[in-house]
């Protein structure tokens, strides 16, 4: 594996260590991003949000703020350690739980939380397991949204060692994903100047 490959692994697809600690403390690059799917997520105090890919925390401690329940996983020890100790309030209180865990092997029990978000990780996935555990780990009628980069504008906001460890997708391409998995009122739109696609979904009535 090339040298820059090793870097984009360490600092974004599997971050560990002092630097990519101190990088993802609070990620303000990323706060358009948090604001564009919180807006499209809106949760209540009577949801169980499950985000995969909670890197440091920081979107977790924003849904919080509605009174929800989050349960935040990341496949990084390192991002897990990181999101607890930002929002240790919130674990306290046990309106946090976090865990190392795989997108595409989530260790719940089917139908438990009433909607999933992801952002900035969709890309580094292997996208159909991954939604075909979202269906699974939701409750009917649960919602999702995925916030993640488009096809064909990588170039403008992400650098090209970083897009070439990505898997990206045409609008119709991520709408058929999340379709054939049995997801209802899929909805791909665009955000950040075209460059992202936000992708809001229900989970049908289908059994698991």
């Amino acid at each position: 594996m090339a040298a820059m490959d090793v870097l984009v692994d360490r600092m974004l697809r599997r971050p560990s260590g002092v630097l990519a600690r101190r990088w993802w403390r609070d990620m303000k690059s990323h706060h358009d991003i948090f604001r564009d799917a919180l807006a499209a997520l809106r949760p209540v105090s009577d949801d169980h949000v499950i985000e995969i890919g909670c890197g440091g925390g920081t979107f977790a401690s924003w849904m919080l703020r509605s009174g929800c329940r989050v349960t935040a996983v990341d496949h990084s020890a390192d991002m897990v350690a990181l999101t607890r100790r930002n929002n240790a309030e919130a674990v306290a209180a046990g309106r946090l739980a976090v865990a190392t865990a795989s997108a595409g092997e989530l260790p719940f029990p089917a139908g438990k939380f009433s909607a999933a978000v992801m952002t900035n990780v969709f890309f580094f996935l292997d996208a159909a397991p991954v939604v075909a555990e979202l269906v699974r780990v939701l409750a009917p009628g649960g919602r999702v949204v995925v916030h993640t980069l488009a096809a064909d504008r990588p170039a403008a906001v992400v650098p090209r060692p970083v897009v070439r460890r990505m898997r990206l997708y045409s609008d119709d391409e991520l709408a058929g994903l999340f379709e054939t998995a049995g997801f209802t009122s899929v909805s791909v739109g665009r955000v950040g100047g075209g460059s992202f696609q936000l992708v809001t979904a229900i989970r049908g009535d289908i059994e698991h």
